[in-house]
């Protein structure tokens, strides 16, 4: 038995020949697909010739054959001086939850001989960044990504550069393959990261870090607003009432890992702090519903490692709810990674609070989950969650 590896977690590899297995359990008859690019130093692909799959088979140099759909033989004794990354990739339709029993991988050598498990169900992603063995200072090392793309291969394979043929964004197994661009490594280097829609109450995105930390979390609440309306004649129609004065809000509440626990909201003035506990800030309260870029909420991504969970919820502070009306959403961002919407689709009428999405640490990564879920007011949502705070009525 090898080690058992984690995602986010690198090894240092001893062994250049090495092989590469996919192994999955239960399929409930869905169609995979496995394949791999190599990257340059930009994170990019720098010819058609660096993505290997069922119909392009070996990489030139040697440094990579696809022996069967799963398997892979690597020499990294051959890669050329300008190849940084080997990325294997695994593609599935309809998505990763058709994988009930997960699945897994090993790498294995003379000496080496790593392995890791990942999970299907619950994820939707169509296409999963599962490893990346790459070049630090002379060593080659193994890395365990574990990363979806909830479009599938098109989307990955833009991320690395790879320009998709119009009438074939799909995954390489089709007859028409991706064409990769060979002047891409040329331009500025920059990522190009896929925006990834939670369609379904319980769907669930993992997000790894790219580097020590994951920067400044942005999160944006966002409606439908008709140019040069009034506050009163806006909101009344969207919201379904004509009291005058609907405020619609963002807030969260949150737990740390040290039992700490509280809330972010204009309510009770409660906006938080970016730079010192809780590491959550509400930037100010749109009271008139006249701000084209809604109501923003920012997290320390410096501190994620002290964050346990943060609820996102958004809430109508005045007036007669009818969400399905309001086209809300909300856009979760982070610096390096996709953005990730939730979009209000479900009925709420006469409820005046939303559960919008849960973002939870689990073993160091972002796991954000779609939500969605209505209630009269703070408290039952409280109970529903378990943050387990006392209630009162509060004002602005």
């Amino acid at each position: 038995m090898g080690t058992q590896l984690v995602t986010g977690q690198n090894a240092k590899l001893n062994d250049a020949q090495l092989t590469f297995r996919l192994i999955v359990g239960d399929d409930q008859g869905a169609s995979l697909d496995a394949s791999a690019i190599l990257l340059a130093n930009t994170g990019k692909v720098s010819s058609d010739d660096d993505f290997v799959f069922f119909n392009q088979p070996k990489h030139p140099s040697g440094a990579l054959l696809q022996k069967d759909g799963a398997t892979f033989g690597v020499d990294l004794s051959k890669a050329p001086s300008y190849l940084e990354r080997i990325v294997f990739v695994l593609t599935v339709e309809p998505g990763l939850s058709a994988l009930t029993s997960g699945y897994r991988f090993d790498l294995s050598g003379s000496t080496d001989q790593f392995e890791f498990s990942g999970q299907g169900t619950g994820r939707p992603e169509k296409s999963l960044i599962v490893c990346e063995l790459y070049r630090r200072n002379g060593d080659w090392k193994v890395k365990v990504v574990d990363q979806g793309f909830v479009g599938g291969m098109a989307p990955l394979a833009e991320h690395f550069g790879v320009d998709i043929d119009n009438n074939s964004k799909q995954a390489p197994s089709s007859t028409a393959a991706p064409v990769a661009s060979p002047s891409k490594p040329q331009e500025k280097s920059s990522i190009n990261l896929s925006k990834i829609t939670l369609e379904k109450k319980g769907d669930t995105i993992s997000l790894e870090k790219k580097s020590s930390t994951f920067g400044k979390i942005h999160v944006n609440l966002n409606w439908d607003q008709t140019t040069g309306a009034s506050k009163k004649g806006l909101m009344s129609s969207l919201l379904g009432g004509n009291q005058g004065g609907i405020d619609l809000d963002l807030g969260c509440m949150f737990s740390f890992k040290d039992g700490s626990k509280g809330i972010v909201q204009a309510l009770g003035k409660n906006f938080g702090s970016l730079e010192r506990e809780p590491y959550i800030f509400l930037d100010g309260d749109d009271r008139t519903g006249s701000i084209n870029q809604g109501e923003n909420l920012y997290i320390n991504g410096k501190h994620w490692n002290d964050i346990e969970r943060i609820m996102i919820f958004a809430f109508i502070y005045e007036g007669v709810a009818n969400w399905a009306q309001t086209n809300g959403r909300v856009s979760i961002k982070a610096p390096d990674q996709p953005e990730i919407e939730i979009r209000m689709d479900a009925s709420g009428k006469d409820q005046n609070f939303c559960v919008i999405a849960m973002l939870e640490n689990r073993n160091g990564a972002l796991s954000v989950s779609k939500e969605v879920n209505y209630f009269a007011n703070h408290k039952p949502a409280d109970e529903q969650y378990g943050f387990g705070f006392q209630w009162k009525a509060g004002r602005k």
